[in-house]
């Protein structure tokens, strides 16, 4: 049976503003005391010297002993040649690594060649599937301008303030002190505080 105080999870997101808790619960259910979970902010295509807390776990995990585990290829690299590095980090320590189903397990046994082989195609693809992403993503913004589509923030005018009761409603209440900022912007559907500073600057034209 593993030791539970030496298994430790990755999680990984691109931006602070995406939701890591899935993974977290996800972790935890396969046995990951949630204080061993290392979360990342940062993408996927990486190189490894970039990844602050991968480097962090990489020192505290015991050769022969310790188990990393994440919920898919995708949260420990979308860059093959780090995922290859981390492979690397795994052997050498004799660690076991769980992704997902598959699981290399290198703590009294040489690495599984099949399963780390299907684990290393599984990152190219990983890395194929992003730059499809992001390859469709350009094309259609370009595709959006071909036809005259404005990209970018769409401008907002004082007028459009004062004509707004909804912004109204919650601007005298941020005024007189009965909501934060932070609820204001919540309550109004806007993206981040800064879009809320950006409106009441126009609206009290500052």
């Amino acid at each position: 049976m593993d030791d539970i105080n030496e298994t430790y999870g990755i999680a990984r997101c691109s931006t602070n503003k995406q939701d890591v808790q899935y993974e977290i619960t996800e972790l935890v259910k396969k046995g990951v005391p949630k204080q061993n979970i290392f979360i990342e902010y940062i993408t996927g295509k990486a190189d490894l010297s970039k990844r602050t807390e991968l480097d962090k776990l990489f020192k505290i995990v015991k050769p022969g002993i310790s188990k990393i585990v994440a919920t898919d290829i995708t949260r420990v690299a979308r860059n093959p040649k780090a995922f290859y590095e981390i492979m690397e980090f795994v052997e050498e320590n004799k660690l076991c690594l769980e992704i997902g189903t598959l699981k290399v397990d290198c703590r009294n046994a040489e690495m599984d060649i099949m399963t780390s082989t299907m684990l290393q195609v599984l990152s190219i693809f990983s890395s194929f599937d992003l730059k499809m992403k992001i390859f469709q993503i350009k094309l259609g913004l370009k595709n959006a301008v071909d036809e005259g589509t404005k990209l970018g923030r769409p401008v907002v005018t004082k007028k459009d303030l004062e004509d707004n009761p909804k912004f109204l409603k919650y601007y005298y209440q941020y005024k007189n002190k009965q909501i934060t900022l932070i609820e204001m912007t919540r309550l109004l559907n806007l993206s981040s505080r800064s879009t809320t500073y950006r409106w009441l600057s126009i609206f009290e034209d500052k």
